[in-house]
């Protein structure tokens, strides 16, 4: 199996972040909390970030 460069590992992290994120928001819109739609908010943007990150090191 070939080994995955830092900045592979790391778009892995914020893919799954992105996920997680997308998913929760859904929820949270679907009950209606404003606590669980910022924490989503907060894992979209970290993963975006993380994401961005990771496509700019390669």
């Amino acid at each position: 199996m070939p080994e995955l460069s830092p900045a592979q590992r790391t778009a892995g992290t914020a893919r799954i972040l992105l996920t997680a994120g997308a998913a929760v928001a859904l929820e949270a819109m679907w009950r209606g909390s404003v606590a669980r739609t910022l924490i989503a908010s907060a894992l979209l943007a970290f993963g975006g970030g993380l994401l961005f990150v990771a496509k700019r090191a390669d």
